[in-house]
């Protein structure tokens, strides 16, 4: 099964004229164009109007193109958003399998009249609720679409009543429900760790870097980039260093030999590798292959945009 590679999302407001122009050369590995929370009130029709030529543009550089849309307004925002070279929805406030539902009936009657193939368009889907989170196994294994799943710790706050202090992180079980049950039905839970989550903001470098290492670690694959200077902390935090890479492989030479030797476990730099380790050591390799060959293809795209 191929490894999905969709480390850095990019949130581009649709009518930020400046943003939507310049987001394609982020380097971001999927870019999504913003008709919720991005767009006032009072421009909601105008944004729609803008989003078809948007997902060329935001699509120059190899990026997937996602549109968030509006739970309240969602027939109206799909009928704007599903298009040729649009790569899927980004679904917020979800609370229910039936919300999902809904949705997807009526991208695969946009897909049959807009030339698509049918099932092409993805789907992530944010949590902001209690209920969201209640009922997340019903809810991520409800449509096959489904890829990616998020939490929007800010309305989940508001859900709660709640006023998030920097210094205590009320989403550890949030978080850690989002990662099992996400990562059981086969796709991919994605965020940041807290305080980001909630507070995102302009920061440097090496704070999104360890804070999105952080997120790794805790199992998360991806994070959604309010700002592009996110993207290449981002982007590297999720992708396997040339050092680990370099054991990884040390690691499967030294177990290939052990077991032609009729062993199956060897040390290695003091520590003893046996199945297991082999085994992580194949997702590694994996997942630093398919980061690369990732990063070749964004590199194509700019390179004749």
């Amino acid at each position: 099964m191929a490894i999905l590679v969709r480390r850095s999302n990019l949130l581009a407001p649709i009518t930020a004229t400046e943003r939507v122009s310049q987001a394609w050369q982020s380097d971001a590995d999927a870019i999504t164009l913003d008709l919720e929370d991005g767009v006032v009130e009072t421009r909601k029709a105008e944004a729609r109007g803008l989003v078809k030529e948007a997902i060329d543009l935001a699509g120059r550089g190899g990026a997937e193109v996602f549109v968030r849309v509006n739970a309240t307004l969602l027939h109206a925002d799909l009928e704007a958003s599903v298009w040729p070279g649009l790569r899927g929805i980004m679904l917020p406030r979800v609370a229910s399998a039936a919300e999902v539902a809904e949705a997807v009936e009526q991208m695969t009657a946009l897909e049959r009249r807009r030339g698509l193939a049918a099932g092409a368009l993805e789907l992530i889907v944010l949590l902001e609720s209690a209920r969201g989170v209640w009922d997340i196994r019903s809810i991520i294994t409800s449509s096959p679409r489904i890829t990616q799943v998020g939490l929007d710790e800010s309305d989940l706050a508001c859900d709660l009543g709640i006023t998030p202090l920097p210094e205590h992180d009320p989403y550890v079980y949030a978080r850690g429900r989002l990662v099992i049950e996400t990562t059981a039905a086969n796709a991919q839970p994605i965020g940041i760790t807290y305080p980001l989550g909630v507070h995102p903001r302009r920061s440097s470098a090496a704070e999104i870097h360890r804070m999105a290492t952080d997120a790794r670690n805790l199992g998360l694959k991806g994070v959604v980039c309010p700002d592009p200077s996110w993207v290449a902390p981002v982007n590297a935090a999720f992708t396997p260093t040339a050092d680990l890479v370099a054991y990884n492989k040390r690691v499967r030479e030294v177990f290939a030999g052990a077991v032609a030797a009729g062993t199956a476990a060897v040390p290695l730099d003091g520590r003893m590798i046996d199945v297991p380790v082999d085994e992580w050591a194949k997702v590694v390799l994996a997942m630093a292959a398919a980061c690369d060959a990732r990063d070749v293809q964004k590199r194509a795209a700019r390179a004749i945009a």
